[in-house]
């Protein structure tokens, strides 16, 4: 008994619509189930992110105060010994307060870089001021400025700051920048932080191998903390200058 074509695709198509429609669902089923554990994946990583920066606060916050009680017996101390000592043995104590409030100073210091008060305030502006101060060292220059008058809200600074000192560290110790210009700007509903310095050939060098090479440390926490805060970052070369822009949405604003 012979069946006709149609009767054949007919029996064919009964037998694989239903593989088809169970295919179908299987693959609805998995992109959901993979979109709902890279939500829980990304909350996860952000949560981790926001573990580290509550740890750096604490530990800077222990650290002053830590240092502020000794510091206060310390000099109660010296002063004690002052009255009565004299000559050569005062001079010589009068050194060792010299240094101490050297190494005291240089502890704040470390202090509050490790995480900075202007951050805690959400001062986003003295918070990269107080940055670009912190990296001037030496032959080395940071300056900042901005011609913004408004930010984005939520906790974009926290991670777009940690990103950009990441940035300038990079500048510094792979492109062989001595001179860094960080200039925030708002426009078109987006807030750019630009990182400037000039195109030297380390830089080139750096810049050019990056795509090739396995992403180091550095630029994976970059990556990693501008995606949290639902940044992109653009790289260009424009007459001999390199221009690194963090870029984020500013639609829900905080004015200056």
């Amino acid at each position: 008994m012979f069946i006709s074509g149609d009767t054949f695709l007919l029996n064919i198509l009964t037998i694989i619509l239903p593989t088809l429609i169970i295919l179908l669902g299987t693959i609805v089923y998995s992109y959901k189930i993979i979109n709902r554990y890279s939500k829980a994946l990304k909350r996860l990583y952000s949560s981790s992110f926001r573990g580290v920066d509550t740890e750096r606060k604490r530990i800077a916050t222990e650290l002053h105060d830590h240092l502020a009680v000794h510091s206060i017996a310390f000099y109660e101390d010296i002063n004690s010994l002052k009255s009565i000592l004299s000559g050569y043995q005062l001079t010589h104590l009068e050194n060792i307060e010299t240094n101490f409030n050297l190494f005291n100073h240089k502890t704040h210091q470390i202090v509050e870089y490790m995480y900075p008060k202007v951050l805690v305030d959400l001062d986003w502006q003295g918070s990269f001021k107080q940055l670009a101060y912190e990296l001037t060292l030496g032959s080395i220059r940071v300056n900042f400025e901005s011609f913004a008058t408004s930010s984005p809200n939520n906790d974009w600074l926290f991670h777009t700051y940690w990103a950009v000192k990441e940035i300038v560290t990079n500048a510094i110790r792979h492109g062989n920048a001595t001179k860094i210009q960080i200039t925030a700007i708002d426009e078109d509903k987006q807030f750019i932080l630009a990182i400037h310095y000039l195109a030297t050939d380390a830089a080139k060098n750096w810049l050019s191998s990056k795509p090739k090479s396995k992403k180091g440390l550095g630029n994976t926490i970059i990556q990693d903390r501008l995606s949290i805060a639902g940044a992109i970052m653009n790289i260009e070369i424009i007459d001999g200058v390199v221009t690194q822009s963090i870029i984020l949405k500013n639609e829900d604003i905080n004015l200056r």
